[in-house]
């Protein structure tokens, strides 16, 4: 059995992007689709073991990776909660921990994963996740961490789904996450879809975790630009211009 198996969605259209050639996750970054930045710190957080769950035009992924990593289809877009169920008959019973990130992210640090990787072992928690504080979280538009009264994390918050108290929330998710790997492929399906878009909201896992008591643990990123995603030119653009500076 593996120690960590990572899985990285990249099966999403990149409809803002303003093209229909590619999937989201190949448009080119100084050269390199932005998936593989994020295959590459993950490998070289020594997690070798890499699957993309892929969709739209999939067969430019597989082209390009080959057998660097492996693969899962994503039928319907039906949401991230939904995408990594397509992992599941693959990988249950595989590892003792799984990564879940997201393929258009390509800035985050090595660094990050190791440190989260180290969290998540001393701890041993059913879930560590990256959160990020940012100076205008409406801007970003991603969900907001909800806390207790002990500072422990009990959900996230869709920003569409959010009250106005809630969107004021500085920390943030940037859907970075290691579970225990059996706790994960048990309770995938208990994510349901009562939120704006009706969609399987991988995020969703935290409250079912809270719920059951289990403990969630987490680190914080050093700046803003780690969790930079790619969905429109625009950000692509600062993204290259991030990459150039490092």
């Amino acid at each position: 059995m593996k120690d960590i198996i990572a899985v990285v969605l990249a099966a999403g259209k990149g409809t803002r992007m303003g093209a229909a050639d590619r999937p989201k996750v190949m448009y080119r970054a100084l050269g390199k689709p932005i998936v593989e930045y994020l295959i590459d710190s993950v490998e070289a957080a020594d997690v070798p073991d890499v699957v993309l769950v892929v969709g739209f035009m999939q067969e430019q992924v597989r082209d390009y990776f080959k057998d660097q990593v492996q693969y899962v289809e994503q039928f319907e877009q039906k949401g991230t909660g939904h995408a990594v169920m397509m992992a599941k008959d693959l990988l249950k019973g595989k590892s003792k921990a799984v990564i879940v990130s997201y393929g258009d992210m390509p800035l985050y640090k090595t660094e990050t994963i190791k440190k989260l990787i180290e969290k998540f072992n001393t701890e041993k928690p059913t879930i560590a996740m990256v959160t990020v504080d940012l100076g205008d979280p409406d801007f970003w538009a991603y969900s907001r961490v909800i806390r207790n009264n002990e500072g422990e994390i009990i959900a996230t918050v869709e920003q569409k789904d959010a009250t106005e108290e809630e969107r004021k929330i500085k920390e943030c998710n940037p859907s970075f996450y290691m579970f225990d790997a059996d706790w994960l492929w048990d309770n995938l399906g208990r994510i349901g879809t009562d939120n704006v878009q009706k969609e399987y909201y991988l995020p969703d896992l935290l409250s079912i975790a809270t719920k059951q008591g289990k403990k969630i643990v987490s680190i914080k990123t050093e700046t803003e630009d780690e969790v930079l995603g790619v969905n429109t030119p625009e950000q692509l653009e600062k993204v290259e211009k991030i990459l150039k500076n490092r």
